[in-house]
């Protein structure tokens, strides 16, 4: 944990090109951060996820995430796909929260470069992706393949299981990656890079099907609502929005 944050710091201070904060005008942590909540919650957003609410109920209920779960772990899982779930897995971990609050503080307040503005974007949408993460977990109650008695239906409230925290911090970087390249290759490899520790919760029997799907879609509205009403097209550079 200690070595990524100290590496981003680095990235964030000294490797990347940028301007320094010093004797200049700041600009504060979360500048912006109420039209991203707008963005978020707004209707155009809710219908988004309302969609995603939808495919991840017909996975739970139709029996796709326990036959999804059964083929998995007994005919593609192995010690090779093991391995590669445990390197992807970190990703997903809390401590990249705070990671990139520091980052966006650098930002913010000491040196703004390439690398520090994707960090302060993923700290962003973290802000404003969480509460609706939460509600969903809690909210809907599903359980884990690997639980006593798993069941990928929802139960509210019974557990907090039913959208993946783990697929929801791993997608944020890559989907905000997406957002500022403008070569399509990379692109679309950042857009499969933000699968990839969603994929490891599977492997690992640790979150159905729908449950990847809720977390890595709340992570794409709120990656969404950071850049604005920017369109996003296989030409772009870096975004006009707020870096």
């Amino acid at each position: 944990m200690w070595v990524a944050i100290g590496l981003s710091l680095v990235c964030a201070m000294l490797v990347m090109p940028g301007r320094s904060r010093r004797g200049g005008p700041k600009a504060p942590l979360l500048v912006g951060t109420g039209s991203h909540w707008r963005r978020n919650y707004s209707r155009r957003s809710f219908l988004r996820l309302g969609g995603a609410v939808a495919a991840a109920g017909a996975l739970a209920y139709s029996g796709a995430d326990k036959a999804v779960d059964e083929f998995h772990s007994g005919t593609l899982r192995s010690s090779g796909t093991d391995t590669a779930s445990h390197l992807v897995n970190i990703f997903g971990e809390r401590f990249w929260f705070v990671n990139w609050f520091l980052v966006a503080a650098v930002d913010a307040w000491v040196r703004s470069g390439s690398f520090s503005s994707w960090g302060r974007n993923n700290f962003e949408a973290m802000v404003v992706g969480l509460p609706v993460l939460w509600t969903l977990q809690r909210g809907l109650g599903a359980n884990r393949p690997s639980d006593e008695n798993p069941d990928p239906r929802w139960r509210p409230m019974s557990d907090d299981n039913s959208a993946s925290g783990h697929a929801f911090i791993a997608a944020i970087p890559w989907l905000n990656l997406a957002r500022r390249t403008g070569n399509l290759n990379a692109r679309w490899a950042a857009r499969f890079g933000s699968v990839l520790t969603g994929w490891s919760r599977i492997n690992d029997r640790k979150h159905y099907l729908s449950q990847v799907v809720l977390g890595w879609s709340i992570a794409w509205n709120a990656v969404e609502a950071v850049h604005g009403n920017e369109l996003s097209t296989d030409t772009d550079d870096i975004p006009k929005g707020k870096q």
